[in-house]
Order: structure tokens, then C-alpha cells, then sequence
């Protein structure tokens, strides 16, 4: 009886032994960013490296009712996709998670593909929608819209803004078709959409890692980020100590209109948030905000902020 429990208090201490160490392997996510970080150290532009680990945080509940889900950005081949830099104020700004489309000093910007309609015309009468971000690409293919857009955007005095739709393999041919529509356009905002980042449908965090600092050894600039709240507590626990994740700017997607459970750790406040789409929105009218000229389909977006504020933000750096 005694060999049998001797043997049995063995077999236990070795479990948790190698429980222990399989544990320890996977939580280092400061070791996984030692090559990118070094590789951007040594780049033209320097970035630094805030933070040391922390935990992840994995707070928020599932979103219901008319408000839409945690599904911000998912929506497969509806491609349109939500935000303040990480040079804000590192307190999380909570009141601007509360309807702040509603409030006079802030800014709406529309976020369309090819297949969204517009009407620039009556677009005009809507004072507070001042800028339009286009898909440019998805995948290795430019949307078909972009370039005539652009035109009619700036001719028009719109900011202007291109999101790459991130596909599974093919990194480096994607942002390189991403760079080529931008041009060296520097008063274009640049974004990486990441979709549902566990599908092999779209990019991973992996795939986007290698995104994000080709463009920056390529160009010197950061992209924006654009995440539904799942997408941003992978991306909050994968890149926490990731400078070159640290200093871009989040465009958040939530299809709600109030948030309470922000994932605030990387970005302590959004750039952007996305927080109408055809998810949450059956048909004009019904929308938590409508732009003239444009559908129930139209993704919609809010700054917090003026639009002298906007412009001041406006940048990939």
C-alpha cells in the first residue's frame, strides 16, 4: 500500500512537472517580439518599447438585441471594416463609449468598398461626416472603386483613407500591392484590416506582424489598426510589448451604442470606432446614425473629436 501511494504521488509531481512547463512556454509573449523589435530599432525611425508583460484582458460580455454582437468586422465577404492614438491620455476616456455621434464637437467618417452606394451630392449636407475611408484591396485584388473615389473624395475636401483587407498567405505580395495604390501619399491614412484572425479565410496575427513592419521598413510609417473587440484582446495579449503595435492607432469595431467593457491595454482609447454597419442595421432610418446619400449597408464611424482635431491625427505616423 505504501509503494502503491509512493508511486502515485510520483506520477502526480511529474504531471504537474510538464503541466508547468507547457504553461511557461506558451505564456512569453515578450520573447516572440524580440526579432521584430530589434528589426525595427535598427530602422530609420527608432520605436520604443512602453511596456514590460502584463496580463491579458479578457473582459466584456456577448452583445444583443438590435445594438449588434462581439461580431464588429467579422462578416466574411462584406469587407468593410473600427479607436485614439496611443499618444493620448493613458486613462481610458469612458463617456466617449456613450453615444458620441450624438455630441456636437465630434466627427463621422464613412468607410465604404465597391459595392456601397453614394450619392456625393446629398453626402454634402451632412456637415459632420468629414472624411471617407475606401478598401483599396483584399487579399491581391484592388477593390475597383478606389481610384475613381479617391478623386471625387479629395476633389470634394474629404480626408482620405485606404484599408487593406488582410487574406491568408501571400504577406509581403499583399502589402506590396497596398503600397503601390498608396503611392507614397502621405495625407493618405493607411490601414491593415483584420478580419477574424483564427479563420484561413483571413490574415493572422502572425501574417500581420510581418504586415505591418514591411510597410513600416518600406515606408518609415505606422498603420492604423483596424479590430472588432475579439480581434483587439488577441491583438492586446499577442503584441502587448510590440513597439511598433504600441504606437499605431486603433480603429475599433462595435456594433453597439454604448461599450462598457473596452479592452483598453495596448490602446487605452480608440481612433476610430465603427459602430454602424448593415450587422446592426436592417434599413435606413433604423440606423444609429445615417449619412445622406448612402444605404443601410454603409459602415459608419465616429471620431471624438472636431475636425481640426481629425486633421491633427490624420497620419501613419
Amino acid at each position: 500500500m505504501k509503494k502503491k501511494l509512493h508511486g502515485t504521488h510520483l506520477a502526480l509531481l511529474l504531471i504537474a512537472f510538464l503541466t508547468f512547463s507547457c504553461v511557461e512556454e506558451e505564456d512569453q509573449p515578450c520573447e516572440s517580439n524580440k526579432e521584430v523589435t530589434s528589426s525595427l530599432n535598427s530602422a530609420e525611425k527608432p520605436l520604443d518599447n512602453k511596456d514590460s508583460c502584463g496580463t491579458d484582458d479578457d473582459g466584456g460580455d456577448v452583445d444583443d438585441g438590435n445594438d449588434g454582437g462581439d461580431t464588429g468586422g467579422d462578416v466574411g465577404d462584406n469587407d468593410d471594416g473600427g479607436g485614439s492614438s496611443n499618444d493620448d491620455d493613458e486613462v481610458t476616456d469612458q463617456a466617449s463609449f456613450n453615444r458620441p455621434w450624438n455630441n456636437d464637437n465630434t466627427s463621422i467618417i464613412i468607410d465604404a468598398y465597391e459595392q456601397n452606394r453614394i450619392d456625393w451630392n446629398k453626402m454634402a449636407a451632412d456637415q459632420k461626416m468629414v472624411a471617407v475611408i475606401h478598401r483599396s484591396s483584399i487579399g491581391s485584388r484592388v477593390d475597383s472603386k478606389y481610384v475613381e473615389r479617391k478623386n471625387i473624395a479629395l476633389s470634394r475636401g474629404y480626408l482620405w483613407g485606404a484599408y487593406h483587407l488582410g487574406r491568408r498567405g501571400n504577406t509581403i505580395a499583399q502589402a506590396d500591392l497596398f503600397l503601390s495604390l498608396i503611392d507614397g501619399e502621405e495625407d493618405t491614412l493607411m490601414i491593415l484590416d483584420l478580419e477574424d484572425t483564427g479563420s484561413s479565410n483571413f490574415m493572422s496575427l502572425d501574417e500581420a506582424e510581418v504586415f505591418m513592419e514591411y510597410v513600416y521598413e518600406k515606408t518609415g510609417k505606422i498603420p492604423t489598426v483596424y479590430a472588432n473587440h475579439s480581434t483587439t484582446k488577441k491583438l492586446n495579449q499577442k503584441f502587448k510589448n510590440n513597439p511598433l503595435f504600441q504606437q499605431s492607432k486603433l480603429w475599433y469595431a462595435r456594433f453597439k451604442s454604448t461599450v462598457t467593457d473596452y479592452p483598453a491595454e495596448i490602446w487605452k482609447n480608440y481612433f476610430m470606432w465603427q459602430f454602424s454597419s448593415e450587422i446592426n442595421c436592417s434599413r435606413t432610418g433604423s440606423c444609429l446614425y445615417n449619412v445622406p446619400g448612402t444605404s443601410s449597408d454603409m459602415d459608419i464611424n465616429v471620431f471624438n473629436g472636431s475636425l481640426s482635431d481629425l486633421r491633427m491625427k490624420w497620419n501613419n505616423d
